[in-house]
């Protein structure tokens, strides 16, 4: 839609003060006609500007994250995806993907040597880890059913334990009370203790999100206690267990994702359809081209030297795709330019408005929503209007958004805190860019 609004300027206003009014009215006075009559335009327009893009394979992604996927899930409207990870388990709840009954296998290996820092979802880990360095092995499955009503309507999380050999636990012991300094620092401990390796080697049907790994140590004390015998108070030996927590994931911790998908021919055949379908992790981004050209000559025809960019947002309608184990959409979506991608994850950046934005899904809209583009808009009309093509190439990434709020008074401010790659969980679904909408708001002043 196009739409003016127009404020009428009076340049003369009825109040009481005779000075005031003479000056307007007085025609010998000079003041009167400097203050000339105008209107101001309020221009919206969504008309015209159009949304073109594709999907465009993104097998490689930035897979350093605090939480990881783990299991293999083949689904022939999705594909088929293994998700290994490298650096012990927690699964939250409601955070699996497929049948949470499906009998898996895991295999966890005491890296031999440091990862390096930059890393993929498609790094090698050969070499740095070996079969004398198998940790443990464990069969489960993704479900706490076996707990019981009450027992699972407490947890917050599902515990995943590996027993790790004794000979580890005492080395890990030894070394706290011997060399504390070396527990002081990730880098220290990381010399001492490289890192895991866990491999999902059996079984599929099912990837669920680890949020944090520990390494507990467990022991047994002696200690005294008091007891009563034969009606006499005195001090007993008894025997209790003991555990500590002496290393966990952390954010400052590297930890990758191994991930690999071969996307179901349900997907690729959409796509060669010429439909647009977005699929993480490690599938499948939308590339965008977005008319800010004939955003600016629409500008140009219609503004004037007192004109003011209000703002400029971008929604995109989107549609599930039907699957039998909950494939869903991602909470939300970055809008990057194409030549920053790679570096915008690797700096772990966040969305600044100019080059980069963020959205969030409406389920009330089935879409996701830009609403802070202005400024990328603004610079662009300040370097001469004349737009490069690299400046109106994107590519839209499914990503997680941390936020942080801040009030003052009655107003209320969001922050971007971090934005990283999708890997909660599985996710598809197709972009309808065709009812993308732009929406365009300026105001400027017409005299007359």
């Amino acid at each position: 839609m196009k739409a003016n609004k127009r404020l009428l300027y009076a340049t003369c206003t009825a109040i009481s003060l005779p000075m005031l009014l003479a000056s307007c009215q007085d025609d010998i006075s000079g003041i009167g006609e400097s203050v000339s009559r105008g209107e101001v335009v309020i221009n919206i327009d969504s008309v015209g500007f159009k949304l073109n893009g594709r999907s465009v394979a993104a097998p490689v992604i930035d897979s350093r994250s605090t939480t990881n996927m783990l299991g293999r899930l083949s689904i022939p409207e999705y594909g088929d995806l293994r998700c290994h990870f490298r650096m012990i388990l927690n699964i939250p709840r409601g955070q699996v993907t497929g049948d949470s009954l499906a009998p898996q296998r895991l295999k966890v290996y005491e890296l031999t040597k440091q990862l390096p820092d930059a890393i993929n979802n498609q790094f090698d880990p050969t070499g740095y880890y070996s079969e004398s360095s198998l940790l443990g092995t464990r069969s489960y499955t993704a479900s706490a059913v076996a707990l019981g009503d009450s027992a699972y309507t407490k947890l917050t999380s599902i515990p995943l334990s590996i027993e790790m050999p004794l000979e580890k636990g005492k080395k890990v012991f030894e070394e706290y009370r011997n060399n504390p300094a070396t527990f002081a620092w990730p880098a220290s401990f990381a010399k001492f203790f490289p890192g895991i390796y866990v491999e999902n080697d059996f079984g599929k049907g099912c990837v669920f999100n680890i949020s944090n790994v520990k390494f507990n140590l467990y022991w047994r004390k002696r200690i005294k206690t008091s007891a009563v015998i034969d009606s006499v108070t005195t001090q007993v030996d008894k025997i209790v267990t003991d555990s500590l927590t002496v290393f966990a994931t952390a954010p400052e911790v590297l930890s990758s994702n191994n991930i690999s998908l071969t996307p179901s021919s349900a997907v690729t055949d959409a796509i060669a359809r010429g439909e647009v379908m977005m699929q993480s992790p490690a599938g499948y981004n939308v590339e965008i081209n977005f008319p800010a050209q004939e955003i600016i000559d629409e500008y140009s025809k219609q503004s004037s030297n007192l004109s003011i960019v209000n703002n400029l947002t971008l929604s995109i309608p989107v549609e599930h795709t039907s699957n039998d184990m909950g494939i869903d959409l991602p909470p939300y979506m970055l809008m990057v330019k194409r030549s920053e991608l790679d570096e915008f994850f690797a700096k772990n950046k966040t969305p600044d408005d100019k080059t980069s934005f963020w959205g969030a899904y409406s389920s009330a809209e089935k879409s996701y929503t830009f609403t802070s583009m202005r400024d990328y808009i603004v610079e662009l009309i300040k370097a001469g209007g004349q737009v490069k093509p690299e400046d109106m190439e994107f590519i839209l990434v499914p990503v997680s958004i941390s936020t942080e709020t801040s009030s003052s008074g009655s107003a209320t401010q969001t922050f971007v805190t971090a934005c990283v790659p999708y890997l909660a969980r599985p996710t598809l679904c197709r972009l309808l860019l065709d009812k993308a909408k732009i929406k365009f708001t300026f105001s400027s002043e017409q005299i007359f």
